[in-house]
């Protein structure tokens, strides 16, 4: 009775440490020794199934030289004690010496083992190895030791499985932690690609435009044809140069600010057309809503093309004000532009025809957005779209 409390207590005690172990070969370890010492024997060890190569490997054991770990026992060979258990499902029990049943390899009489016990270790849907006590005594074993070993094989079976579960598990946030890594750092080097796309595009962009003024700076004040032309191919340039411009500033790669990029391009219009249209007045009022990248280069065309067409054609006597405005329309996912001026205005009639109306009416498409246009005191364009 006292062996058996022994046994029931070292039960309790290896599955408390086994569940707790996370590493595999701790655990099986720590179990031929419990073994080993509980039946008072010097050897015991552990053999593991490899599915690949069909074998039972031995993979952990107590009291053994050196070259038992690692040895293999093959599925086909029957006359081996593991092979038995490993097959039935039973325990093995026997004496080594003058065994006519069963083969041993050359190291069990170099240790002079004289009896052994194997019993299978069960997994949840095959079996896991072999666990097995060898001692140096003849007839060593009894069924308290069988049943002390099933039940402590039955543990050692549910420790392995939960050890393998958590090592795959942590395997698993690794591998995820790698990717994290590596995740990021792509984004990072990203980043740092696109910042130098966005710089090179602002950089040629200002070449640009700056070849556009240099031409216009040579051709005078003259209002041909081919200097106006000049002029708002310029405005649509730098309406360009300066999303990037922003873009840079905010560091950003989808987003800028709208009260900064539209306050800086009208700034730049009031730059190109003051030197022709001195008296002309731009005032501006221009709240910092969000957008994305794409809407804002549409919405700095729109004012664009708008402060162009007001500043050539609203005022032939070379005098007025324009006002601009963009803000959210209150309880509305929607923003609303408005541009308007107090010049000569122009009939319905000419509305299709004046110039950029077309090409405005298709940039507010992209935007999803309405425009409504009206000439009662000067003219008047209010732009609104979802936002």
């Amino acid at each position: 009775m006292e062996k058996i409390l022994r046994q029931e207590t070292a039960i309790a005690e290896f599955g408390s440490y086994a569940f707790s172990e996370k590493d595999v070969a701790r655990i099986l370890e720590q179990a031929c020794i419990i073994c080993a010492e509980l039946l008072g024997v010097n050897f015991s060890k552990i053999c593991e199934y490899n599915k690949k190569s069909k074998r039972l490997v031995v993979v952990a054991g107590h009291g053994w030289r050196e070259g038992v770990i690692g040895y293999t026992y093959t599925l086909d060979d029957n006359t081996s004690p593991q092979i038995r258990a490993f097959e039935t499902g039973l325990p093995v029990f026997c004496n080594v010496k003058n065994n006519e049943e069963f083969q041993f390899p050359p190291f069990y009489e170099d240790h002079k083992i004289r009896s052994t016990i194997d019993i299978v270790i069960n997994g949840k849907k095959n079996h896991y190895g072999i666990l097995e006590i060898d001692s140096i005594n003849p007839n060593s074993f009894d069924e308290y030791d069988i049943s002390f070993l099933t039940s402590f094989a039955n543990i050692l079976a549910q420790a392995i499985r939960s050890a393998k579960k958590t090592e795959a598990l942590n395997q698993a946030i690794k591998k995820r932690d790698a990717l994290i890594l590596e995740k990021n750092t792509l984004i990072e080097q990203k980043s740092v690609l696109t910042a130098e796309l966005h710089h090179r595009v602002r950089n040629n962009l200002q070449i640009i435009h700056g070849m556009l003024v240099s031409r216009m700076e040579e051709l005078g004040s003259d209002e041909d044809s081919s200097h106006i032309t000049l002029r708002k191919i310029a405005s649509r340039v730098m309406a360009m140069a300066h999303v990037y411009d922003q873009l840079l500033v905010s560091g950003q790669e989808k987003g800028i600010s709208i009260a900064a990029y539209l306050s800086a391009l009208i700034g730049e219009i009031r730059q190109i057309y003051g030197s022709i249209r001195p008296q002309i007045s731009l005032q501006h009022t221009i709240d910092d809503i969000d957008m994305n990248l794409d809407r804002a280069s549409v919405l700095g065309l729109i004012v664009t093309e708008l402060l162009t067409n007001a500043y050539m054609h609203a005022f032939p006597k070379g005098v007025g004000t324009i006002q601009i405005s963009l803000g959210q329309i209150p309880d509305q996912k929607s923003a609303r532009l408005v541009v308007a001026d107090d010049g000569i205005g122009f009939k319905k009639a000419q509305e299709i025809k004046r110039n950029g109306i077309k090409l405005i009416r298709m940039l507010v498409e992209q935007l999803d957005g309405t425009i409504e246009i009206s000439s009662q005191i000067g003219a008047r364009f209010m732009v609104e779209f979802p936002n």
